[in-house]
């Protein structure tokens, strides 16, 4: 089963993109940004983190907002650059 969600996380990543036009070399950073964000959150989700120092979960917050931020940073710059904030 991990194999086949390993597979399809590639084949829907290559198909989105695909519709990305010029702005697809910023695809792979938001690829790997949701990856990071979504297992943490499922991480959280299933109490991986249960035990752990408050420096530790402080510090995995501290990165997910930054993720998140490089995220909305890189969405804008892609707006801005097809000329949606003209």
């Amino acid at each position: 089963m991990a194999g086949t969600l390993w597979y399809f996380q590639f084949f829907f990543y290559s198909m989105g993109e695909t519709q990305m036009g010029e702005y697809e070399f910023s695809s792979w950073t938001l690829h790997m940004a949701s990856i990071i964000i979504f297992s943490s959150i499922w991480g959280l989700a299933l109490r991986e983190w249960k035990g752990a120092s408050a420096k530790s979960k402080g510090l995995l917050f501290a990165g997910l907002a930054i993720l998140v931020l490089s995220t909305m940073i890189i969405g804008y710059g892609n707006y801005v650059g097809s000329g949606g904030g003209h």
